[in-house]
């Protein structure tokens, strides 16, 4: 298979574009709520994140692993030509750079799957209401889903680095919301993601290139920090992490010989504005409020 790394011009590129975005802040807090518990408020206001868990059953995460997996195969057709990305039906599947040498199937040299939260299973998800009642409480009642991403951390694959998700978010205000679903069990060893609490209150830092060789398009790392008092975010599967697009995570290595999944939906406030041009990754849907009535 002919692989071609992504130069280091095109990295610093993106980069540059990420960095458009250093310096913002988002100060805002979750002051009264309606559906959130004590707990869980307090959690999202200090730490940045909130975990709820067995958010759905494990049967449900089996339905939506294999639900993707029919995309995959409609979408990249057995022994194609080595490339980046791959488009069609209004889904886009980014390949993972570095080889896996125990590949089987397409999937197994799939890194990320985005724009599949219209459909199915994946739109299901985001329309449950124990979810949007928690979404309300910070976002307002006029809440988009726009941009969802499914990750296939294969064994041997490399973690993303240090990040604040706002910094590919060139929006006219925030916070967004991650929901990260664990469609497996997510562990030290096979690569879980991992949190850096109460770094959500910081303005976006500068994002350089991974400099790692054979690093996937459009990873970026924070440098200029302290990362000491990181915390693993080791989940089963169903469980739901809600987190502040200005909270600096990562994720490690998958050092296991199985692999990990997740699904990770992006939620904003209805009207936020994007600029000129969109992200192609993105695909805005409203699910409560005015959005609903345009």
């Amino acid at each position: 298979m002919d692989r071609k790394d992504i130069d280091q011009e095109s990295k610093n590129d993106f980069s540059n574009r990420v960095n458009q975005q250093t310096g913002r802040t988002s100060s805002d807090k979750v002051i009264t709520a309606k559906f959130m518990t004590e707990d869980q408020m307090n959690s999202w206001n200090n730490g940045g994140y909130i975990l709820i868990p067995g958010f759905v059953d494990e049967s449900f995460c089996d339905d939506m692993n294999l639900e993707v997996l029919d995309i995959i195969k409609s979408l990249v057709p057995e022994g194609s030509a080595f490339s980046h990305a791959y488009a069609g039906e209004g889904h886009i599947a980014i390949r993972e750079m570095k080889p896996n040498p125990d590949a089987q199937t397409i999937e197994d040299e799939i890194s990320k799957l985005f724009r599949i939260h219209s459909t199915g299973i994946f739109n299901t998800f985001i329309k449950n209401e124990n979810l949007l009642n928690i979404l309300e409480d910070i976002i307002g009642p006029d809440i988009d889903c726009f941009l969802s991403q499914f990750i296939f951390k294969n064994p041997g694959a490399w973690g993303q680095p240090w990040h604040q998700d706002s910094s590919y978010f060139p929006f006219d205000r925030e916070p967004q919301v991650a929901a990260w679903l664990a469609t497996s069990e997510a562990t030290l060893e096979n690569g879980c993601l991992v949190v850096l609490p109460g770094s959500h209150k910081e303005s976006l830092h500068e994002h350089l290139p991974d400099d790692r060789e054979g690093s996937n398009y459009g990873y970026t790392e924070i440098k200029d920090h302290d990362f000491s008092e990181e915390v693993p975010m080791t989940l089963k599967k169903g469980d739901l992490l809600l987190f502040h697009s200005f909270l600096m995570h990562k994720s490690y290595d998958n050092k296991s010989k199985s692999k990990r999944s997740a699904m990770v939906y992006h939620f904003a406030e209805t009207g936020t504005g994007f600029g000129e041009i969109d992200s192609p990754t993105n695909e805005w849907i409203s699910l409560r409020g005015r959005g609903l009535n345009d």
